[in-house]
Formats: C-alpha cells, structure tokens, sequence
C-alpha cells in the first residue's frame, strides 16, 4: 500500500512538473524580451497621460512672480526675446553676487514659462517629466548598449521600469513636476546632469566629428550643470573626481587627453559656483552645520530616507523584476563586474552625498523638491546597483552567452512580478488614492479640485490684468494634491504678494479669505 501511494505521488510530481514546463515553454514563447519591451512602453506612456492633463490647470506661485518678475517685464515693454533672455542672465549674475552661486539656476528660475503669459505654464509638466524621462533613458541606454552590448529590449524595458518607480513615486511631486522654480533648480538640472553623463560615455565608442560633436556639447552641459544646483553639482564633481582617479591608475591620460575639456569646465563651473559672493551673503542668515558634521549626518538622512522612508514594495518590486532582466543582460558582454560591495558602496555615498549641500546651508532635508531630486537619484543608483550585483553573479555563476528569449523559469517569474504589482497597486490605491502620480493626477481630476483650482486661477488673471492699482482676489475653493503649492497672504507687504505685484506693475494686492 505504501509502495503504491509512493509512485501515485512520483507520478503527480512527475504530471505537474510536466505541466510546469509546458507551461513555462508558452510563456516565454509569448513573453519575449521584445513585447515585454513594448508592453512596459505603453504602459509608461499611459500613466503619463493622467500627470499631463492635470497641467492643463497648473498655474505659478510664489518664486515663479517673485524672481521671473524682471524677464516678464522685460518681454511686456519689448516683446523680445533677446531682451528677455538678456534679463534673465543679467538677474542671475546679480543673484551671483548677492544671493546664491548656482548661475544655472538662478538663469532657469529667472525665465518661468508665465514670462510669456500665464497659460504657457501649463508646459511645466511636460517640460520637467519629458527632461528626466529622456535624459535618464538617454543615459542608461548608452551603459546598457554602448558599454555593456546588451539587448536594446531588455535595456528598454529596465529603462521604462526604473522611470516608472521614479516618476509615479516621485516624493514632493508638486516642486518635482509642477511648481517650475522648483523644479527648474532641481530637475532640470539633474537632466541635464544626466545628459552631461551619457554624452561624455557615448564619445568614448565615438569617433572624428560624431565623438568632436559630443565633447562640444558635454563641454557646454557640464559648465551649466557645474553651475547648477549645488546638490547636483557637488554630485558630479565626485563622479568626474573617481573618474579621473581610474583613468590616473590605469595611466590612460592621453588616451582621454580630449575628454580633459568638458571635465574642466564642469569644474570651473563648480568653482564658480561655490565661491560666489552670494553664497557668504545668504549664510550670514543660514542655520546650517558646520562642513564636517553635514558630511557625517548625510548618511544617517541617507539611511533614513531612502531606507526607512522610501523603500516600500514598489521598490522590492523594481529590485525582484531587475534581477533576471539584468541577468540575461550581462550575458553579451565580457566585463567581469569586479567588486561589486565597493561599487554598492560608492552608490550609496553618493546619494549621502547629495544630501550634504543642504544639510550644511539650512541643516535639514525638509523642502519637497530637496527629497525629489535626491529620491530619483536613489532610484538611479539602485538600479545601476542591482545591474552590476547581478553581472556579478552572472560571471561568476555562467559564461554561457544569453539567448534571445527568456527561459520559461524566467518567463514566469516576470509574469508574476508583473501581475504582482497591478495586483497590490489596486489594493494600495483604494485606501491611499494619492498612492502614485498617476492615481493621484486621476483623484484631483475626478473630485473636480483641478477644474475648481484652475478655473479660480483664470479669475484671478482677469483681475490681476483689469488695469487696477490696488487688487484684491478670493481665497481659491480648492488646492489639489498635485497643483497647490502656495499663495499670497492677506498681509500685502508678504513677500508673495509683492513678488506679484512686480511681477504685473500693479500696487499691491492681498487675499480676502471667506467668513466661515
């Protein structure tokens, strides 16, 4: 009786294992690196849509009046670009001198979409989700296929993931997306960073005026992202430091004697940048610590935040779903992937290190926009992280090169993976409709906020243009979680309130809130 329930058992082992591999044949017959490719494109694109319409009601606050009042000025007397461009870098070399040193910056900030009409603000979205998507792409492609020879459909998909992570969890999305003074100083310039990154790696496999082109270009980007930010810009300035020290040991200087150019002038725009006068006037009102203890305190917040704060599921599930995807990647190239805890580490430093600008100027990491640059950072970083941890063992476990579907094992962890996390996006937006980006974008469309907040805002233009000296507005109805980031007081000498009023040569103007 026993040797007969032995083989009933061997024999369902055997059936199910028979299905399984059945099974696992279908599906990486279906579930090819190509469809999966344009399978995560489309829903990349989808979720977009949702962040793209809301900017239909988006309107500027706050610095996007205060510091684009002279460019918008500038455009109203003129109607000339030139002129208006020329207010700009006029606005921020006296910033330069009197305020803050990232020249970059101060230019972007000074020149907001509304400088030519406040409608034009609706490109704000569009500008700073189109500037990370593409630059972030740009760059990871170049590692992934110029570097590492890997599959263009397996780096499009590990591309569209990690994108999606970013965008759809992005924190602080209002000053990451949205509200451009922000955004310009953060985002974009950590694009253009980006940039900066994949054209200096794509000319090394370049030659003649293919590779001369994109020396040019990264030679003018790394001048602007020197300039930029301090956080990116201290960022970089490691980055180029590492590089310069593997190419010094490798003594490799004239092979690269050409590269010396846009590396120099990320330089001189970093020196510029931190010895600005500006930056000794600002201090003087600061509250930061003192260099070394930011540096220390810098990566207990990169623990805290990126560990206690923003590695939930979302996250695990970017890291599970990379592992195979990278693993079948590293199978066309013969780099072997050496010391990947040190490479690990270094990521991590980084992000420690973004964190240090901040914590020595104003001795926090509370401003949005702070938490959005350094979260796409961290993002970045895991994903470059896990790549390499995963060529590692791909090395060391098999030398077989990778075939040109998945296997069915990999075919059907994928799938679950995938299925896994529609599965718990439902369960986590309908108690939390502010969960993603996207879901969030959809909730303020829904409820009517973005209509209510848009519509208020348009009001408010008629007035501010009406002609009148002395203006007063109605409280907004509504602030939506993705729009709102702040408004003018009832106070008419708040600085919001006359950053407007430079903004359109009136008076003054102030908030009269509603009795309740």
């Amino acid at each position: 009786m026993k040797k007969q329930e032995k083989n009933t058992a061997l024999e369902l082992e055997a059936f199910v294992k028979e299905k399984g591999v059945q099974f696992g044949k279908f599906v990486s017959g279906w579930l090819t690196p190509k469809r999966l490719f344009w399978f995560l494109l489309v829903v990349y694109l989808l979720s977009l849509v949702p962040l793209l319409w809301i900017g239909f009601y988006n309107y500027p606050s706050a610095d996007d009046y205060s510091i684009g009042s002279d460019c918008r000025q500038a455009f109203v007397n003129t109607h000339s670009l030139l002129v208006t461009v020329w207010a700009g870098i006029v606005r921020a070399a006296d910033d330069w001198l009197n305020w803050m040193g990232y020249f970059t910056s101060n230019f972007l900030m000074a020149l907001p979409p509304n400088t030519f009409g406040e409608r034009a603000y609706v490109w704000t979205s569009v500008i700073m989700i189109g500037a990370l998507s593409l630059s972030t792409a740009y760059l990871l492609k170049v590692i992934f296929c110029r570097v590492f020879h890997a599959d263009k459909y397996l780096a499009g998909s590990v591309i569209l993931l990690m994108l999606f992570i970013t965008v759809q969890r992005m924190q602080g999305r209002v000053e990451a997306f949205y509200w451009y003074s922000g955004a310009a100083n953060y985002i974009l310039v950590h694009s253009f960073c980006m940039w900066f990154y994949g054209l200096l790696i794509s000319a090394i496999y370049d030659t003649g005026k293919k590779r001369t082109g994109k020396l040019v270009g990264a030679s003018v980007l790394g001048f602007l992202v020197g300039g930029g930010n301090q956080m990116t810009a201290l960022n970089g300035a490691v980055v180029l430091l590492a590089v310069i020290l593997c190419v010094g040991l490798q003594k490799k200087w004239r092979t690269y004697r050409a590269f010396w150019w846009p590396i120099g002038l990320y330089y001189l725009g970093f020196l510029l940048n931190v010895a600005a006068p500006g930056n000794w006037v600002r201090a003087a009102d600061a509250t930061g610590m003192n260099p070394v203890k930011a540096i220390f305190v810098s990566f207990y917040y990169a623990f805290d935040y990126c560990i206690n704060e923003w590695s939930g599921w979302p996250v695990l599930f970017l890291v599970l779903i990379l592992i195979p995807l990278f693993y079948d990647m590293a199978g066309k190239t013969d780099f072997s992937f050496p010391c990947p805890l040190g490479v690990i580490a270094f990521g991590f430093c980084l992000v420690a290190a973004m964190m240090t600008p901040p914590l020595f100027a104003v001795g926090g990491m509370d401003a949005q926009r702070l938490q959005a640059l350094t979260y796409a950072m961290y993002i970045l970083m895991v994903t470059l992280g896990i790549g390499y941890v995963a060529g590692w063992f791909r090395k060391k476990l098999d030398q077989k090169k990778q075939n040109q579907q998945f296997s069915g094992n990999t075919a059907m962890y994928i799938l679950f993976c995938l299925l896994f996390f529609a599965f718990a996006s439902a369960l986590a937006v309908i108690p939390t409709p502010h969960y993603f980006t996207f879901s969030s974008a959809i909730t303020d469309l829904a409820n009517g906020s973005a209509r209510a907040y848009g519509e208020a805002r348009k009001e408010r233009i008629a007035v501010y243009e009406s002609g009148e000296r002395d203006v007063v507005v109605k409280e907004l109805p509504a602030q939506p979680e993705l729009l709102y980031f702040s408004d003018i007081q009832e106070d008419p000498e708040f600085w919001e309130n006359k950053g407007m009023c430079k903004f359109y040569g009136f008076d003054s103007v102030r908030l009269q809130k509603e009795l309740k």
